[in-house]
């Protein structure tokens, strides 16, 4: 096993890896970049750059709290201003030095994680950064009732302080994802100062991280939008780009790109609906494929929804569905169709798995007869506007009622509205985009019975015993693993899924740094890595 030197990654970590669970919307926030340089070090990022006055980044989704610990990583357009990560993941999916210096499982099974922070942190409120800080702001986080962090964080059995500044994770099962669950596409290493645990209302809406800003809460809106201001006690003034950093929530995509053009905003998260849009105003647009996208077959076992109980009725849902056109229709590329459970660069990639679900209405009829309905069945899918998923979804409904499926929508305005429709087990499909990464973060969120896109607690035995094997393999032998869960999945049909959906950041001519900040399939970039152009 590699030990913990600033050059150790997860034992599957090497390979190309997408982004971050994306919790509450899958699509909401992980982006990626198309150049191939992807040194993000941030030790020595922009050392040089012109200090700017101001900047205003532009997001869709306010989060409902700054705390990073009851967050999700579809927040990180809000939170990463305030909270520098671990670890930084590279555009090749390696890793460099975050806040930490030195990383990586020691012993052998990937069930004791260990990390060195860098001397002399201290967060925006003054406190040091030292082990005892690090492991204080580990546990609350693994301690919460919401957000994503109790998941990344759920494998960590105890923590030990072996040193001043060296912190000693105890894992209660194998679990070779920690290293890319505490860079930045996950946000599991955002540390909060322990003043902030000790009274964490102040977190609802206030930052207290070891991040280049911090939040000037007496200029700021909530679900408006964000002033940030240089944090003094910030480790690397290189780093810090600008005096002040403007979120402004803009939630209609077309006014995004509106205000990109009119200078109000000179850097954004992108939507899949505005891709040729903001092309055509000028715009650098990043848009790599990401997210597996579609509709999510949650109620596996049949609760609700009783057709969805079987197998058959699910494979029937994909032979019907034409994904080449939908891809085509929504997102201007066909290339972008997705069948799988993985995007191609990555370990669990099959290329002849692309061929199991061809679009065949007369299989599909044949199969859902077969089941018990010939006739069809009408399946609830809760969705949102947000990110183009309505549209998706309803592009997806079209076709199914070809074989008699009718889908009846149930469109919530927000985020939250969606995210909590989706996890009350009440509803048996929805809206469905999820960034994929490598087998394990697909475990943490989609097939662990704990995780937020499994609300049936549906599991299966042979996947359970492959992902035994996985957390337990080599980097040699993981992808060949992580092939076999990725073809279970899509036997089982837990999903429809349809598209690899693009998820991007836009810029306009006056910022630079995002572009070369990730590449297809590699992850979400540090946004602090914005900066004047000239």
């Amino acid at each position: 096993m590699t030990g913990p030197t600033g050059a150790a990654r997860s034992s599957h970590g090497r390979r190309r890896t997408a982004t971050v669970l994306i919790g509450v919307l899958a699509a909401a926030v992980a982006a990626a970049g198309c150049s191939s340089s992807n040194k993000t070090d941030a030790s020595t990022a922009g050392s040089s750059d012109k200090v700017g006055d101001s900047v205003t980044f532009g997001t869709a989704a306010p989060p409902p709290s700054l705390n990073p610990a009851t967050g999700d990583p579809a927040y990180g357009a809000v939170l990463q201003w305030a909270y520098d990560p671990l670890v930084v993941m590279n555009a090749d999916g390696k890793f460099e030095p975050g806040l930490a210096s030195k990383w990586g499982y020691v012993g052998e099974g990937n069930q004791t994680y260990e990390f060195t922070l860098r001397d002399g942190l201290k967060f925006s409120d003054g406190s040091p950064l030292d082990a005892a800080a690090a492991k204080a702001s580990l546990e609350y986080g693994k301690a919460q009732k919401s957000g994503t962090a109790p998941t990344l964080l759920a494998s960590i059995a105890s923590i030990e302080t072996p040193g001043p500044l060296t912190v000693r994770l105890k894992l209660s099962r194998p679990d070779p994802t920690m290293t890319f669950n505490f860079a930045q596409a996950f946000g599991g290493g955002y540390l909060v100062s322990p003043k902030a645990i000790a009274n964490p209302k102040s977190l609802d809406f206030g930052t207290a991280g070891v991040g280049p800003y911090m939040l000037d809460a007496a200029k700021s809106v909530a679900s408006d939008h964000y002033v940030f201001v240089q944090n003094p006690n910030y480790w690397n003034k290189d780093r810090q780009h600008f005096k002040t950093v403007t979120v402004k929530v803009i939630s209609n995509p077309s006014s995004m790109v509106q205000a990109m053009q009119a200078g109000q905003v000179q850097a954004a998260l992108g939507d899949p609906t505005t891709l040729a849009a903001a092309r055509n105003a000028g715009l650098t647009v990043i848009a790599p494929p990401q997210a597996m996208s579609g509709i999510n077959l949650m109620d596996r076992g049949g609760k609700v929804s009783k057709p969805l109980g079987d197998q058959r009725v699910r494979q029937a849902l994909n032979f019907a569905v034409d994904r080449k056109t939908i891809a085509k229709a929504l997102y201007g590329d066909e290339k972008l169709a997705l069948s799988q459970f993985a995007l191609d660069g990555q370990g669990g990639y099959d290329a002849s798995l692309n061929d199991k679900y061809p679009h065949d209405v007369n299989k599909a009829k044949a199969l859902l007869k077969e089941a018990g309905y010939p006739n069809g069945f009408t399946l609830p899918v809760v969705s949102t506007p947000l990110y183009g998923l309505d549209k998706l979804v309803t592009a997806i409904g079209g076709q199914l009622a070809e074989v008699g499926v009718k889908v009846q929508v149930q469109s919530k305005p927000d985020v939250n509205g969606y995210f909590t429709t989706m996890v009350s087990g009440k509803v048996p499909a929805a809206a469905l985009a999820y960034g994929l990464a490598n087998m394990g973060s697909l475990y943490a969120g989609y097939v662990n019975t704990a995780g937020p896109f499994n609300p049936f607690k549906v599991s299966d035995p042979q996947l359970d015993e492959l992902y035994k094997q996985y957390f337990l393999a080599s980097e040699a032998d993981g992808p060949a693993i992580e092939k076999q869960i990725n073809a279970r999945l899509v036997d089982l049909g837990w999903a429809l899924q349809v598209v690899g959906a693009p998820l991007s950041y836009y810029q306009d001519k006056s910022v630079t740094g995002l572009e070369t900040a990730t590449s297809a399939n590699a992850g979400v970039p540090l946004l602090t890595d914005l900066r004047l152009a000239s």
